[in-house]
């Protein structure tokens, strides 16, 4: 062996000899240490159990123990949250630290850019040695062509390539109409989700002289249609940022633009900087035609018309006509307001402010309106960008409108309607009263949301209608306030609130025609229905068919089971019924049957009392005219005056029905010692009952009914044998039938 190893060897092995003696120490002194920690526990078990006395004390300490480790989990558990909350926010700042960083890098970009193209375009003509070595070669070489494109408009191959599109891209052809647009660059993409960086689907992006336009592929070919538009950004207001390669998204680039922000992800490292590279191009190019407005193909080219010729002699000359004025037309200039148009309206959306933002679009359109044809195809690209940037304003005065689950629903008309009258003046009044009449509708769905439906069902509809129908009538004055004279508003408020009146039909249907609901309770909920329905007349507005049509269904239904039930107990009661007066015991009971009888109208009773305690009536008797009346005050609330032949009929069966009964009885030889009595409760039927019955019909329908005086002669016979007896009838005041 070789010495030099050899003594290699030794400081090997003596070095895994002391690792080995470390390691078993640190053994040893482990459990060492467990075995006083064990000891410890030992002996403070043992000092527990000599201390206490029965196994009372020592369920109490073990309690204690429990509630003592289960607040020492608790405690760490909350550190652990609020350590990890802190490490959430931290990552948090971070990102954002990095998005700023992003776009500081980028403001500085330009920044230079510009400084760069300033410096270039000296007013002397002289150009700053070193300037043109600062941009890369490798850009000039790659967009060589697209760069004389853009110095040429008029170049019919940039014209040809821009409007190839339409054969490939649907729905771009608005983007193509412009006269001075190019096609710089394009290629495909795959757009990611900016919150999770998931692939939301595969899309082509064209990069023009002026904006960048995204379309997404079809999956299924229409023809020579390959994609379908999807967006056009402004340059101004596009800011592109570089995106690390980190983990899965790799070569990627953030877009973003007021108030969207979009990730595209190209195939490889070189299609990323050629895109980077063409925006760049884009934006300095831009820059430079705004800097100097002349372009340099013109400058170049030989054959300009002499009619556009800035520089033209012949303007003081009166012998060239045509020239004059073509030079005339050139020398009109645009103020600096209209200039700086969308700049201004990018800051006073920026800060809400769109009062003074709606001000500056309409004077603006003033502006265009008074202009010369000439001067507006002159500044047709400033024209085209202030338009922009007013469809950008209706789009945020429209998402203030649209319903979203993160907005607050609250206030009332007049918080939508500053919106409603800023899109008005925009030319936008149909789109406007369509969102408002949404966003009314969601509001009106999030109230009666609120409401309670707890307790009793009469209770319950008096507010869904006291907030109902008030609701709809402000809409309809907010409608009236704000589109005075459109009559597209006044129709779409029309058909709006037809449709609401139909859902409140349905709900009313749904909480108060149930089988557990009686009669009086239905025919209150109709009643408050109808009188809070005559708001709406207020406003112009008269839905009183419509809400009639929804509700006479079930209030006929109602009617008719309600009869079937009166007509079963007459027949019960009949059978039962052995013709004998009543007995109510002592003055108490007549004086409690009277305030029962003078509930339902009958004010005096006490001509049918004798012997102090006794009712020359019996107990059916009783018994159906409470019912009856009764049931003829629910009847007359519920039908409109389309029904009123159908509860007449109602009403006039269940009385000829008990009729029917007295008169049997009165025929039967059976109660031949009772016909006398049997008269004198046939003449408080006809005279009392029935004549209250028709004061009480009269009264709601204002005119009489000829079918109870035709029922009264009917049987008019059965009480002529006895003596008759005036009773006083209470006046009632019912409420008037909806009409």
């Amino acid at each position: 062996m070789d010495p030099f190893i050899k003594a290699i060897d030794y400081p090997l092995v003596d070095h895994n000899q002391q690792c080995q003696q470390v390691e078993s120490q640190q053994e040893e002194e482990d459990s060492v240490q467990l075995e006083v920690e064990n000891e410890s526990r030992r002996k403070h078990v043992k000092e527990l159990t000599q201390s206490t006395v029965g196994g009372h004390d020592l369920f109490q300490h073990r309690q204690k123990i429990q509630a003592l480790s289960e607040e020492t989990n608790q405690y760490l558990k909350k550190n652990v949250y609020q350590n990890y909350m802190q490490f959430i926010e931290t990552a948090k700042e971070i990102s954002y630290l990095e998005s700023e960083m992003y776009q500081l890098s980028h403001l500085l970009t330009e920044q230079r850019s510009l400084i760069v193209t300033l410096l270039e375009n000296s007013l002397l003509g002289d150009k700053a040695p070193g300037l043109r070595g600062v941009e890369k070669p490798e850009t000039k070489a790659k967009f060589n062509a697209e760069i004389a494109i853009n110095l040429n408009v008029n170049n019919q191959e940039g014209r040809k390539r821009l409007t190839a599109l339409l054969e490939k891209v649907e729905g771009c052809a608005s983007v193509v109409e412009s006269l001075t647009r190019i096609l710089i660059h394009e290629g495909d993409m795959v757009e990611l989700d900016p919150s999770d960086n998931c692939a939301i689907g595969r899309v082509r992006g064209f990069l023009l002289n002026d904006s960048f336009m995204i379309a997404s592929w079809l999956p299924n070919k229409r023809g020579n249609m390959r994609y379908q538009y999807q967006a056009l950004y402004e340059l101004e207001g596009l800011a592109v940022i570089n995106i690390r390669d980190l983990g899965p998204v790799k070569y990627a680039f953030k877009l973003m633009m007021f108030p969207d922000t979009r990730v595209l992800q190209c195939a490889n490292s070189g299609d990323k900087k050629e895109w980077l590279e063409a925006f760049d191009l884009a934006k300095h190019l831009k820059i430079k035609k705004e800097i100097s407005p002349t372009s340099l193909a013109e400058t170049k080219d030989n054959s300009y018309d002499e009619a556009f010729n800035p520089f033209s002699e012949d303007e003081s000359f009166t012998g060239f006509p045509n020239g004059s004025e073509s030079s005339q037309e050139i020398a009109e200039s645009i103020p600096d307001w209209v200039v700086e148009v969308a700049d201004d309206m990018d800051v006073y959306v920026a800060q809400r402010d769109f009062e003074e933002a709606v001000s500056l679009a309409e004077k603006t359109r003033d502006f265009w309106d008074g202009a010369s044809p000439s001067l507006i195809n002159l500044h047709r690209d400033l024209k085209l960008k202030i338009d922009s940037r007013i469809r950008q304003l209706s789009e945020v005065l429209m998402n203030e409108l649209r319903v979203s689950p993160d907005k607050s629903l609250q206030g009332g008309p007049r918080a939508a309607s500053r919106a409603v009258l800023l899109l008005s003046r925009l030319g936008q009044a149909s789109q406007a009263c369509d969102l408002f009449l949404k966003h009314r509708s969601a509001l009106l769905k999030h109230n009666l949301r609120q409401l309670k439906t707890e307790g009793a069902t009469t209770l319950y509809i008096k507010r869904i209608t006291s907030l109902f129908f008030p609701f709809v009538s402000d809409t309809g004055r907010e409608i009236s306030r704000v589109f005075p004279k459109n009559k597209v508003c006044a129709s779409a408020f029309v058909v709006w609130s037809r449709n609401e009146v139909g859902k409140f039909g349905n709900n009313f249907r749904k909480h108060v025609f149930t089988s557990s609901s009686t009669l009086t309770t239905v025919a209150e909920c109709v009643a408050l229905v109808r009188s809070h329905s005559e708001q709406l007349i207020e406003i112009g507005l008269d839905l009183t068919f419509y809400l009639e049509n929804e509700l006479r269904g079930q209030v006929e239904r109602c009617l008719r089971d309600a009869r079937e039930k009166l007509m079963e107990s007459i027949k019960l009661r009949a059978l039962e019924d052995k013709w004998r007066p009543v007995n109510l015991v002592n003055k108490s009971g007549i004086a409690r049957f009277a305030d029962d009888m003078s509930e339902i109208g009958i004010a005096s009773i006490h001509s049918w009392v004798y012997d102090e305690c006794w009712v020359a009536l019996t107990s059916n008797t009783i018994n159906f005219s409470k019912a009856y009346l009764t049931f003829l005050d629910d009847a007359l609330k519920m039908p409109s005056a389309d029904s009123n032949i159908f509860v007449d009929e109602i009403l006039l069966d269940i009385f000829q029905a008990q009729l029917k009964h007295v008169e049997n009885s009165f025929r039967s030889g059976k109660y031949k010692g009772e016909a006398k009595f049997i008269s004198r409760n046939a003449s408080f039927l006809l005279h009392t009952v029935l004549a209250l019955a028709q004061r009480r019909v009269s009264e709601v329908r204002l005119h009489p009914c000829p079918s109870f005086a035709k029922l009264r002669s009917e049987f008019e016979w059965l009480a002529n044998d006895s003596q008759k007896i005036t009773t006083t009838i209470k006046s009632s005041v019912s409420d008037q039938s909806f009409i």
